[in-house]
């Protein structure tokens, strides 16, 4: 009875899901399309007989479902089909037209382009477009390539495969240029939509600049590439990343703006419904195709078509066609992260706001700040785990979060949109509208930051993950309980939870960690004969080396009480630095490694680029002049300038870090000798690492009168093979004057303090 209530009172939606299923299936099933299609047209024979409702509906879903493969098949045959993938290597004039946003990284600009003539021959296929760093070609020109070269996007070796991510888009090349040259503009609908698109980002920019006007873009158009580093973490940490994703609130917002315009100019209902469906899809033209725009864009437009027709609205088949419509353009979309996560929360949104409502009735609670209560945990809850799956981390303050950021996002975005609309009529009106939003933004940057700083901002634990998920759905459960037994349910699971607290704290083991940092702490790890230095910050910490294996360097840091690393350094693909590198991304928190990416390799450093691509770990390169921040703390890359080569020395294009903190200096060269060093730029410090273990330096000498250090240290291993450190070196050093020399064989792990400007040094054997 119930699959049959079911049934009679969604079948357009289940109809729907069917016909989705099919389309989501031809990611991993391609059969052959006649074979697919012939027991498809038996089953719509056979519903088309019947007389049963639900039989007819079973028939009708199984026939959707193959014709759904079907088509699948035929989309990802043709998306995966490439012109140009067989030229790989070749280099020749292209025409190409921008068809997204430029991205500008440290290193080039990239962006999303049609290539139309490659050399002598016309094709039409999707491709990336890589430029150095400089201004982005605008979105809609038309780019004439004096010289391209086809190469293949990035695989998985670098702890992202960007070739496959690429591939779920129809790209499979990167055209790889030094300059190119604007010819023209796109015409037809892609040329309305750019026209759309220049036209509110110019009025956004009048009465903002800086960080608001860069935030305004992300609230509107989706567009978050103009956010600071900083301030995107931020957004991320504190679990309020969607705010810069084109949402459902955005494209209701559109419909409510347009059709009340409408209704205000005394039009009739046809004619306010007609304009808000035409705003919503002029706005989901600006935007782009994003699985949540489109979703949107769908569900407004049928809402309204449904007021038209003067029928009841469904959410769910609203939901579903736009499921569909994604799935037919490209089915990989099921794949992506935008894709699951947006579906995913609206479905939480439609099944968590009714049982919210009817539970929290009665108490003196605004209904408005209910519902984005109810919202705000049913969102945090349903889309923790495709956060954990994809990225690795979950905010924790997501809730309180959204519920203080919401006053303010719908002001901005009506604002912005308001201020757009004016812009041609009234400027100054623009202007002020446009200012207005910006403080509503200023207002979202705050709250990001403020909850981003929080503790424990980011659950990166699988274990608090599942406690996490586990406690929202006993929660659920005690909702769903009648009013008299809730409270019994509600003590004995508190009781139940503190007892399972008690004894996590018993019987875990104490960190015998140091409190803190007041300022820097740097700490040259004993790991024998090898590097591994640890650097923190009230911010964070970073490990510059691991050392060996046998080190267990992981374990050291846990006992130290370090969980987590902003970043881990593998300065270069020998045991001694990084042996103990995929142990310690294995078994800490790690948000980054940075690579030098050289062509010399080793299996310590495959071992661990396969333990980030498991943990989802970005690895980015490391090349001279690069600069990371954290907090206080600057690290500027000195060396290597490039990948050297497989057969090179690789101590010769070893990492040489430069870290910063205040006044105080600390050089970190690696195994990079003199013969290297004394050719950068160079100038004094307070700490100096002596290069490769303290071996025999001839350049040693000269490089000390330029450096002037106060503190050297020399990480080696007691009764080591290689004679390190070799007497010449120590003598060199001894005669420095001024210098304190500490070696990790007969001191131990040394630890050199900082508050900016003095030094405190220590050690501990």
């Amino acid at each position: 009875m119930q699959a049959g209530r079911l049934v009679r009172q969604h079948w357009p939606a289940l109809l729907v899901c069917a016909c989705c299923a099919g389309l989501s299936a031809a990611n991993w099933i391609r059969p052959n399309t006649t074979l697919v299609l012939a027991p498809a047209a038996a089953l719509a024979v056979g519903a088309a007989i019947g007389r049963e409702s639900p039989r007819r509906a079973v028939c009708l879903g199984a026939a959707l479902i193959l014709l759904g493969l079907a088509w699948g098949s035929l989309r990802m045959s043709a998306l995966e089909h490439s012109a140009l993938a067989s030229r790989v290597g070749e280099a020749a004039s292209a025409r190409v037209v921008v068809t997204g946003t430029a991205r500008t990284t440290r290193f080039a600009t990239r962006v999303p382009v049609e290539v139309r003539r490659f050399g002598g021959a016309a094709v039409r296929e999707a491709a990336m477009l890589e430029l150095g760093r400089g201004r982005s070609p605008p979105r809609g020109a038309v780019l004439e390539v004096v010289r391209a070269r086809l190469v293949e996007p990035r695989g998985p070796e670098t702890g992202f495969d960007e070739r496959a991510w690429l591939a779920g888009r129809g790209i499979h090349v990167v055209l790889r240029a030094d300059a190119v040259r604007v010819v023209g503009r796109r015409g037809g609908i892609g040329g309305v939509a750019d026209r759309l698109r220049a036209h509110v980002e110019r009025s956004l920019g009048l009465g903002t600049a800086g960080e608001p006007r860069a935030l305004l873009r992300g609230i509107v158009l989706g567009d978050d590439d103009r956010l600071g580093d900083e301030l995107r973490d931020a957004f991320r940490a504190s679990g309020l990343a969607h705010l810069t994703a084109v949402s459902g609130q955005n494209v209701a917002i559109v419909a409510v703006l347009v059709g009340g315009i409408a209704w205000l100019l005394g039009l009739g209902r046809f004619a306010v419904h007609g304009c808000a469906i035409a705003g919503i899809l002029a706005y989901a033209l600006a935007v782009g195709w994003e699985p949540s725009v489109v979703r949107a864009a769908v569900a407004g437009s049928v809402a309204s078509l449904a007021w038209l027709a003067s029928r009841p609205s469904d959410r769910w088949h609203a939901l579903a066609l736009g499921a569909l419509v994604l799935l037919l353009w490209r089915p990989s979309s099921l794949l992506e992260p935008g894709f699951q996560l947006s579906f995913v929360a609206v479905a939480a949104i439609l099944g968590a706001v009714p049982l919210g409502r009817r539970v929290l009735a009665g108490y003196p609670i605004p209904a408005k700040l209910a519902d984005v209560t109810v919202v705000a945990a049913a969102c945090g809850l349903a889309t923790a785990p495709i956060l954990w799956a994809h990225f690795g981390a979950v905010a924790l303050w997501t809730v309180p979060a959204n519920v203080a950021a919401e006053p303010a996002m719908p002001a901005a975005l009506s604002l912005a949109l308001l201020g757009s609309a004016l812009a041609p009529v009234s400027p100054e009106a623009a202007t002020t509208l446009s200012w207005l939003a910006g403080c509503c933004a200023w207002w979202l940057a705050c709250c990001a930051r403020f909850f981003a700083g929080l503790p424990h901002a980011q659950l990166r634990s699988g274990l608090v993950l599942v406690g996490l998920v586990g406690a929202g759905v006993v929660v659920l459960a005690i909702l769903r309980l009648p009013p008299y037994r809730r409270a019994a349910a509600c003590a004995a699971v508190g009781g139940l939870g503190a007892v399972a607290l008690v004894g996590w704290w018993v019987s875990r083991e104490p960190p015998a960690w140091s409190p803190p940092p007041q300022g820097l702490r740097v700490t040259f790890l004993d790991v024998g004969q090898g590097d591994g230095i640890l650097l923190e910050v009230r911010r964070g910490a970073v490990l510059v080396d691991q050392g060996p294996p046998e080190a267990r360097i992981a374990l050291q840091l846990r006992r130290l009480g370090v969980r987590a690393l902003s970043a881990v350094v593998l300065t270069h693909p020998q045991r001694d630095h990084i042996g103990g590198a995929a142990d310690v991304i294995r078994r800490l928190s790690v948000d980054v490694v940075l690579d030098p990416a050289l062509r010399a390799r080793s299996p310590y450093h495959d071992a661990a680029l396969a333990a980030a691509r498991r943990r989802r770990v970005p690895v980015v390169m490391a090349r001279r002049g690069d600069v990371f921040r954290l907090g206080l703390l600057r690290l500027r890359v000195l060396w290597p300038a490039g990948p050297g080569l497989p057969d090179e020395d690789p101590n010769r294009n070893a990492v040489v870090i430069l870290a910063s903190y205040g006044a105080t200096d600390i050089l970190l060269t690696a195994d990079a000798e003199s013969d290297v060093t004394n050719a950068l730029p160079l100038r004094p410090v307070e700490v100096l690492k002596v290069a490769h273990h303290g071996s025999q330096d001839a350049g040693l000498d000269d490089q000390l009168r330029v450096l002037r250090p106060q503190v050297a240290v020399i990480s080696v291993g007691r009764g080591n093979d290689y004679g390190h450190p070799h007497p010449d070196t120590l003598d060199t050093l001894a005669t420095s004057r001024g210098l304190r020399v500490l070696r990790t064989d007969d001191d131990g792990q040394v630890v050199v303090e900082s508050d900016g400007r003095r030094l405190v040094v220590s050690s501990q054997r």
